[in-house]
């Protein structure tokens, strides 16, 4: 029986690829009991991406871990039934197709609510449900390139460059996740539902921080910063004998520390870094003379030296490094799962802990579209009549 602070909260996850899938799964490491659809046959496209361990895509099970699956053909009558039985028995509704395709269908929001008058309805869309561009479909890297976010990245000069993960995809459904929980406490106060919209595009720009704060200032965004932060000096990274180092000073005493411990006390008194606006305009040449110091040493011996003087830093890391850093291993920020047809794997854990309640991400999921369809029609009550009917007609599928 799972646990979890949404523990009782019933989901109904329309979710494919990345996104919404990825709002499914936190909410199922909540403890929500989550329903996955799919299509009959291959199943969220998702299922297509790899890696696979024995024809099992590890990336689809990654997202959809803690759910249960039915296979609905949803453009058939007897396939639209259940999806609407289906919505009058969850708290909550999640999808993330392209607008108006469940409209298209005769499923849209309006639909549902009138089965189900006080559902939470949670969308993800690449560009909003209205504006010029509502109807195109859209990617990570299409809401990363639309709002700034690969043209701010990179050095100057050089060509934008996209993020390392997938920034947008997560980050909308994070945002997804916060809309909900607002969405369920509405519900509890007022007994009423709430539709929860979410754009990929405007969740990309959410990010923007320091571009925006100079728009307000003079009337410009400002330019990429590579791997310095723009309005703090030194704030960034540095080479390193073994590779590089960052390093975030963000006080005049923090700076002077620095000098100290790095051996480096005459640029606490050259002119031109006296103060942190003038490091900023001579950024360049302040790199050059810390970089002196810094790739005479090991990047780890920088870190440990100013740790101990209580200026922040942190030696770049590759993602082996991370997994073998005891700190990770402490906070159990990767973890194992169990997954029916492919054995233990590896996964990211949820990185919220409660005090009270536990998470738990180590939940299998469906190895095949529709490995639980006979098992949720029979908890709507349908008789097996009905079942063999649905399953002939091709409405439901079940997996083998």
């Amino acid at each position: 029986m799972k646990k979890g602070p949404l523990k009782g909260i019933k989901v109904l996850d329309f979710s494919q690829v990345l996104s919404a899938p990825f709002c499914g799964m936190m909410l199922a490491d909540m403890g929500a009991d989550v329903i996955k659809v799919e299509r009959p046959g291959n199943g969220d496209i998702s299922r297509e991406y790899g890696p696979y361990v024995n024809d099992i895509s590890l990336y689809f099970c990654q997202y959809n871990r803690g759910k249960k699956g039915i296979a609905i053909d949803m453009r058939s009558e007897e396939g639209k039934k259940v999806v609407l039985d289906l919505v009058a028995q969850v708290d909550i509704v999640i999808e993330n197709f392209k607008a108006g395709t469940l409209e298209k269908l005769g499923l849209g929001y309006d639909k549902m609510v009138e089965v189900n008058p006080s559902l939470i309805y949670g969308s993800i869309s690449g560009f909003g449900t209205y504006g010029p561009l509502s109807h195109l479909p859209c990617m990570d890297i299409i809401a990363a390139a639309r709002s700034g976010l690969v043209a701010q990245s990179g050095q100057a000069g050089d060509a934008p460059i996209k993020p390392g993960f997938s920034m947008c995809d997560t980050w909308a459904g994070l945002q997804m996740m916060r809309g909900l929980s607002m969405a369920l406490l509405y519900k509890q106060k007022t007994g009423k539902g709430l539709r929860v919209d979410i754009a990929m595009l405007d969740c990309a720009f959410y990010m923007c921080e320091a571009p925006v704060l100079e728009h307000s200032a003079t009337g410009k965004f400002t330019e990429k910063s590579g791997n310095h932060y723009v309005w703090y000096a030194p704030y960034g990274e540095f080479a390193a004998k073994d590779g590089n180092v960052v390093i975030a000073v963000s006080s005049e005493g923090e700076w002077k520390t620095l000098c100290y411990t790095l051996g480096v006390d005459d640029l606490a008194a050259d002119p031109r870094f006296c103060n942190n606006e003038l490091r900023v305009q001579n950024r360049d040449a302040l790199i050059v003379e810390l970089e002196k110091a810094t790739g005479a040493m090991g990047r780890y011996d920088v870190e440990n030296k100013l740790h101990e003087a209580g200026v922040p830093a942190a030696a770049v890391q590759s993602l082996q490094e991370f997994d073998n850093n005891p700190q990770t291993k402490a906070l159990n920020v990767i973890t194992q799962i169990n997954q029916l047809g492919v054995g233990e794997y590896t996964v990211t854990n949820t990185p919220i802990l409660f005090s009270e309640t536990p998470v738990d991400p180590d939940a299998s999921t469906a190895g095949f579209p529709g490995a639980n369809s006979i098992e949720i029609l029979n908890s709507l009550g349908y008789d097996q009549e009905r079942i063999d009917k649905l399953l002939a007609e091709g409405a439901i599928h079940q997996a083998g």
